[in-house]
């Protein structure tokens, strides 16, 4: 992952745990440009929940991470696990601008300090404001600037088909993950399409990668065990700042990276009475393109 920036939006991170603090882009103690808080304008990286830490620890962790390489900056837009459209749009922003604790983003803003790649264990339902298009125009302009975002599809599976039904993971030009578990099969949390929400039917996932017992960095330089889609998502950013590393002529290549991910995805076998919210054609409504192969990845983007 050297040479590849993260943008990580949550609940916060503890910058300094083991497993992250040699990654941090202000690791030299200059917060500027590297961290935000919308919420209460903390100066220093802190997590209020335990969720960051954990994701972030899953996408470039030393031990625990897909990418341990990489470089990366964070935004709270989480505070006890909820917020709502303007607090995801002030990380949105600043995953694209970066600009120093206090001063004015449309000012300040520099783009040569925008993440490649961004982590968003997260959604926006509607108790938090959001409708179907509340952060479309910023996830727009993100795939413009050709920032690849990996979303996880959220946790809603119980509820049946139609379940992906919060932004980001919704839109078209956000990559969005559900989770399997060490077998192969679906967590049965992990929310299912089409999108019905915006009367697009559009098919969601688009892969699936492990979200089930995944054990990662936790506050309090601890470790802990989690579940839910929030832990796949990590493994597909993850997977992307691989790539990019590997072979940096495809960075910002989003229509290319994606494709590579779908090509090289394993397949997801059904299990006989699971329900398929269509049919078992790829890419489909329970699992997409398939599973995440990492490493078959890796070895396509070499090959560019």
């Amino acid at each position: 992952g050297a040479g590849i920036t993260l943008g990580q939006s949550d609940t916060g991170v503890q910058f300094d745990h083991p497993e992250l603090l040699d990654s941090y882009r202000g690791r030299d103690g200059n917060h500027d440009f590297n961290w935000l808080d919308p919420w209460d304008g903390e100066a220093i990286p802190y997590d209020s929940n335990s969720h960051g830490t954990h994701t972030l620890g899953t996408v470039l962790g030393n031990s625990v991470g897909v990418a341990p390489d990489a470089e990366w900056f964070g935004c709270a837009n989480l505070a006890r696990s909820i917020a709502n459209p303007a607090l995801y749009l002030d990380c949105m922003q600043f995953m694209l601008a970066p600009y120093p604790l206090g001063s004015d983003p449309l000012r300040d803003g520099d783009t040569t300090l925008a993440a490649d790649v961004l982590n968003n264990s997260w959604g926006c339902p509607s108790f938090e404001g959001c409708d179907a298009e509340s952060l479309r125009a910023g996830a727009e302009a993100l795939r413009a600037a050709g920032i690849f975002v990996s979303a996880s599809v959220g946790n809603e599976g119980l509820g049946g088909c139609e379940t992906a039904k919060s932004p980001l993971p919704i839109y078209e030009n956000v990559f969005a993950v559900g989770a399997v578990d060490e077998s192969g099969a679906r967590g049965v949390f992990s929310s299912l399409g089409p999108v019905t929400v915006d009367g697009s039917g559009r098919t969601k996932p688009d892969i699936m990668a492990p979200g089930v017992d995944i054990i990662s960095a936790m506050p309090n330089n601890t470790y802990a065990a989690q579940e839910g889609t929030s832990m796949a998502g990590p493994h597909v950013a993850g997977a992307v700042v691989l790539m990019w590393s590997a072979n940096p002529t495809l960075i910002g290549q989003i229509d290319r990276t994606e494709q590579i991910l779908e090509e090289t995805a394993r397949p997801y076998e059904f299990s006989p009475d699971e329900q398929t919210c269509g049919d078992e054609a790829v890419p489909n409504n329970v699992a997409g393109y398939g599973i995440v192969d990492v490493f078959a990845a890796v070895e396509r983007a070499l090959d560019e």
